[in-house]
């Protein structure tokens, strides 16, 4: 009778247990909301977020620009879409931007028409990422900024 009890108590603490972590499991952070259209809101808390990000504003509608390492980025944002872009004074030649298109991922360069080097990241938004991926997208165009300013420069 005994090991009956021990038994019963064992499994109505462990039920008792696991609903109570159900009921404090914590709500889901801005982070991991699904986003499938970005508002200008949404880019304002994101950018908020970096603390390394300076002088967020909007130039225009759904038109946006920050400075980070001494870089100015824009950020246009088309509701399902967004892109990252930042161009440098200067030339590159033809093989240095090929060279950085074959070798690395995630942000293609070009020269400009007017013959200056630019580097463009695009996301796209359709069918739901989260606010943490777009984070991450951004972090990601700012190492490779950092990288092809290097890269133009030798």
């Amino acid at each position: 009778m005994f090991a009956y009890d021990l038994r019963t108590t064992a499994a109505a603490l462990a039920a008792g247990f696991a609903a109570l972590l159900l009921v404090a499991a914590p709500a889901p952070a801005a982070d991991d909301d699904v986003v499938t259209k970005m508002t200008a809101g949404k880019i304002e808390r994101i950018m908020n977020s970096f603390n390394d990000v300076k002088n967020f504003k909007e130039l225009d509608d759904g038109l946006y620009s920050f400075e980070t390492a001494g870089l100015k980025v824009v950020v246009s944002n088309k509701g399902e879409t967004m892109q990252l872009f930042a161009g440098f004074n200067g030339k590159a030649t033809l093989s240095r931007i090929n060279e950085w298109n074959r070798t690395k991922r995630f942000c293609r360069a070009y020269n400009s028409e007017k013959g200056e080097p630019c580097l463009e990241s695009d996301l796209e938004l359709t069918g739901g990422v989260t606010e943490k991926n777009v984070k991450e997208w951004m972090k990601t165009y700012v190492v490779c900024l950092k990288a092809f300013k290097k890269h133009i420069e030798e």
